[in-house]
């Protein structure tokens, strides 16, 4: 098992890519905190893996709020002694209107569940890392869209800021064995099409 007894902490756990995230991590061997806004769905999820050879414990948060990226963060310590591995796949997307019709609500939105979420997570994370002396890994679910055109406007620039997010500690933790990768997937059946 690739991952046994790793602690991991995994937003958008409650669908898509997010919940397959969880469950091969899960039965690998992991633990983890398995982080959306629909509890019930967490829930089930939790059940549905209780014979696997990780544990998922449910935490009902909204990344776009600082207090909940780092409570799944202390949850994950809490639960497990320490943090691993931070997955940042939490998004939506924009309405796909044309930017002279993109509105500052959807742009605020987007933006904090895609970029300050993230950034807030990975803030707490490092600190975490920083403090137990033994690196980390971080993963930021990017898009794309990042340099699509056919992308929606607000979504395409959450993402390439996400991008952007991702490389500079990438850059300034290198020495303290702390990874940042960021993956780019195109188009996937999920629900948030």
């Amino acid at each position: 098992m690739k991952l046994k007894d790793k602690s991991i902490v995994v937003t958008g756990a409650s669908s898509g890519m997010g919940k397959a995230i969880v469950e091969l991590f899960v039965k690998e061997g992991a633990n983890v905190i398995a982080v959306a806004r629909r509890k019930e769905r967490l829930e089930a999820l939790a059940e549905s893996l209780k014979d696997e050879a990780g544990q998922v414990q449910v935490f009902a948060g909204d990344v776009s709020r600082r207090q909940d990226c780092e409570g799944m963060i202390d949850a994950a310590v809490a639960a497990w002694g320490r943090l691993d591995i931070l997955v940042n796949n939490a998004g939506v997307m924009d309405d796909m209107a044309p930017i002279a019709e993109a509105s500052d609500e959807k742009f605020r939105q987007v933006m904090d569940v895609s970029v300050y979420g993230p950034m807030a997570a990975m803030r707490k994370a490092v600190q975490v890392f920083l403090e137990q002396g033994q690196g980390g890994n971080i993963v930021n679910v990017s898009s794309v869209g990042a340099s699509h055109q056919a992308a929606g406007p607000i979504y395409g620039a959450s993402k390439a800021a996400l991008n952007a997010v991702g490389r500079n500690p990438a850059y300034m933790y290198k020495g303290e064995k702390i990874r940042v990768n960021v993956i780019a997937p195109g188009g996937i059946n999920t629900e948030i099409a």
